[in-house]
């Protein structure tokens, strides 16, 4: 089994196997971090992963988590609330369709 090494910053060093080891990459923001439980303080770690750290974890067979760019984006306006899904819920039961079908020639 593959081993990975890692640094706790209150118990030092530490082994690890790669299903002890959460990797999460937002290639669209531009960062990666990778994280841990340490098994004698039980701390979560956290730190930053390079793409050679990132290139590293995902050849030892550490999951890659990637955060998908939408998740990124801002949106103007007020953030969708319980009012809004009922008047959704209720325009849905008085039409019968969405988006009219377009037949294309």
């Amino acid at each position: 089994m593959t081993t990975i090494k890692a640094t706790c910053p209150i118990c030092g060093d530490v082994d690890l196997t790669p299903s002890d080891v959460r990797l999460t990459v937002a290639k669209a923001a531009g960062w990666a971090t990778y994280t841990f439980r340490c098994g004698t303080c039980q701390d979560f770690i956290e730190k930053a992963a390079d793409d050679e750290v990132v290139a590293l974890l995902s050849s030892a067979g550490v999951l890659i988590d990637r955060v998908p760019g939408e998740v990124l984006e801002t949106h103007p306006g007020s953030p969708i609330c319980y009012d809004d899904i009922l008047d959704l819920a209720l325009w849905l039961e008085s039409h019968d369709v969405i988006v009219p079908h377009v037949v294309a020639h």
